[in-house]
């Protein structure tokens, strides 16, 4: 019966860390680019129990009795634990916001050859002041879905943390101040800013010597990067994953590359990740949160505590009954 209370703990202690994993989930049902946690229950090692001192028992299927051997009872299992909480990167909603400086990205990049699932994220990191002209170390980049950007007083792309969005070369991208045309060398890029689907920025005027609107490239591209084995990033507050897995990190354009080549040589024919990605400026997306099905496995999970507590509860009263009544000496 004791070890009834250890199994049932265990799964009380189990439930409420997915509680509140799910309830984590709920609270960021609004946060853009959030990828939800899924959690991963396991259960402890199996015991086998026999009696100790009771050499003729009853035959378990599978399971041999020895001569002179302890009498085998059979496995028990002790309980489960929450292992981890695992992100699922499915690409979430977009929803539409009309801010130049929502970015949202579109990731229909398949696997690689080995059956990796690949994802598309921007790259961020934190700076200081001081290295913002410097291309961040690799271990200090941070990858994230989050496409709700803002600019900073240095005119600088940044996260609603503070992280600074960096570009294809791993460098913080600066929006204003940034121009090669002189006349818009001190302007803000605000809704001038263009950003296309492979991520190149431009910068739209209008030339009144030649009465056109002008598109001038701005010589900058998105860092994105396409990460295999996604499952090896390790959440980082919210929105923001470093990653720790052994395969290494390829730039988009490296990547769509390696595709070309890799259909040239004639390894498959349909292309696995040109043309299956996409920058979309003035849009967003949402949270890959399902409020109803969040709120369905709470409901469950609040339905299996409940059961453990009357687990609890009735072994308790078993004990009370052998302590104070069976275990009862009468005079």
């Amino acid at each position: 019966m004791i070890r009834g209370l250890y199994t049932s703990a265990s799964g009380m202690l189990a439930l409420q860390n997915r509680q509140e994993s799910l309830a984590n989930n709920l609270a960021n049902i609004n946060t853009p680019g959030f990828k939800q946690d899924v959690g991963v229950m396991r259960a402890f090692p199996e015991q086998l129990l026999s009696r100790m001192n009771d050499h003729e028992g009853l035959d378990v299927p599978g399971i041999p009795t020895m001569p002179g051997q302890p009498a085998i009872i059979g496995r028990l299992n002790t309980g489960v634990y929450m292992a981890e909480a695992l992100p699922n990167f499915a690409q979430g909603d977009i929803e539409e916001t009309r801010n130049p400086y929502d970015i949202a990205l579109m990731d229909n990049i398949q696997p690689d050859q080995d059956g990796n699932e690949r994802r598309l994220f921007y790259g961020v990191a934190r700076i200081a002041e001081a290295d913002l002209a410097q291309p961040v170390q690799a271990e200090d980049i941070r990858y994230t879905r989050n496409g709700n950007w803002s600019v900073n007083n240095a005119g600088y792309l940044v996260t609603a943390e503070g992280y600074y969005v960096l570009d294809n070369q791993n460098q913080a991208i600066q929006v204003n101040k940034n121009n090669t045309n002189t006349a818009l060398a001190n302007e803000n890029a605000g809704k001038n800013l263009k950003i296309d689907e492979e991520g190149k920025l431009w910068n739209e005027y209008f030339d009144t010597g030649n009465d056109e609107t002008v598109l001038e490239d701005m010589g900058i591209e998105l860092g994105l990067n396409v990460i295999t084995d996604p499952a090896k990033l390790v959440r980082e507050g919210n929105n923001v994953f470093r990653y720790e897995g052994d395969i290494a990190i390829q730039g988009i354009q490296a990547a769509v590359q390696d595709d070309e080549n890799a259909i040239a040589r004639g390894e498959y024919d349909i292309p696995k990740v040109k043309g299956r990605f996409g920058a979309q400026q003035g849009w967003r997306e949402r949270s890959n949160v399902d409020p109803t099905q969040t709120m369905t496995n709470m409901m469950s999970v609040l339905r299996a505590y409940e059961a453990n507590q009357r687990v609890i509860t009735t072994i308790d009263g078993t004990l009370d009954k052998a302590a104070n009544e069976i275990g009862r000496v009468n005079g």
